[in-house]
């Protein structure tokens, strides 16, 4: 089920450490797209779109506005339906597999969502209701196994101390963060973030890029990650992949060190870089601005 395009799930009795147990235990991709077209009115938005994400990988999503990035974040989501080809999300195959029980194990985050939360409730509660699927406490109450996985979120984005502060007396960045909290705390398998990082000044940006960095740890125990985003920068050292899209198309996939060069980058944005790196992260500056 999904309100104004948040996922909602039923209550789920599965804790961090069997989710991770269970992805590894995963033999086929985690993720996979082959041959995908699908037009919007009179717009191609993906063309002959293939990809595939295997086990323990973390993607960035990368690509200039109206590449089709968001397009495919729905296709992944089984909110739009592809003319041509084929979607593998967890091992269920769109078309013949319960699209609806997908979506129990897919979250999804974009910068357009909180508004939708009751702004008197506390940090603790809005975070809560992920586990049982409302927006904000409402009649039904998280048991004891879910409580444990609300404080498993809180902590692991370092938001415990958040707890019962309302959700109006929090910074964008804040209020950002808690959502994802939210999508931890329902559980997921895969955590699809959408341009995350949209309306954050400087500094909140780089307090939310920190708090995301430990979601990409081996032993954090949270779901696998797919970041999508127009910044080059945001590419945090814990994303093992990288897919760039342009005008529908894949103009490369693979691991980062491969596919965030100057030649490939230059195809992405038709614009020319020069590349530094800092700290394990991109920086890209045009050639000729």
């Amino acid at each position: 089920m999904c309100f104004n395009g948040i996922t909602i799930s039923r209550k789920r009795h599965v804790d961090f450490e069997n989710m991770a147990k269970n992805r590894k235990e995963m033999k086929e991709p985690v993720l996979q797209v082959h041959g995908v077209t699908l037009t919007r009115g009179e717009n191609l938005t993906l063309r002959e779109f293939s990809w595939s994400v295997g086990k323990g990988e973390h993607w960035v999503i990368l690509g200039p506005n109206g590449s089709g990035k968001s397009t495919l974040v729905q296709v992944l989501q089984g909110w739009l339906w592809p003319q041509e080809g084929e979607v593998s999300v967890l091992g269920r195959n769109f078309g013949s597999d319960d699209v609806a029980e997908l979506r129990r194990h897919v979250a999804w985050v974009g910068n357009e969502v909180e508004p939708e939360f009751p702004a008197h409730q506390t940090v603790g509660e809005v975070v809560a209701s992920g586990t049982v699927g409302t927006l904000g406490i409402q009649f039904d109450l998280p048991d004891a196994k879910q409580k444990v996985a609300v404080k498993q979120a809180l902590k692991l984005l370092r938001l415990t101390h958040l707890a019962t502060r309302s959700f109006r007396q929090l910074s964008q960045g804040q209020r950002r963060l808690v959502v994802i909290a939210r999508a931890l705390a329902m559980q997921p398998d895969l955590l699809l973030l959408d341009e995350p990082t949209s309306g954050l000044d400087p500094v909140a940006r780089e307090r939310f890029l920190e708090r995301v960095e430990r979601l990409l740890r081996p032993n954090s125990g949270g779901p696998l990650v797919v970041y999508i985003t127009h910044h080059l920068e945001e590419i945090l050292p814990g994303f093992s992949h990288v897919l760039l899209l342009r005008e529908g198309r894949v103009v490369a996939a693979g691991p980062r060190k491969k596919v965030l060069t100057p030649k490939i980058l230059e195809k992405t944005f038709a614009a020319r870089f020069t590349i530094s790196s800092q700290n394990g992260r991109l920086y890209g500056r045009l050639i000729g601005a």
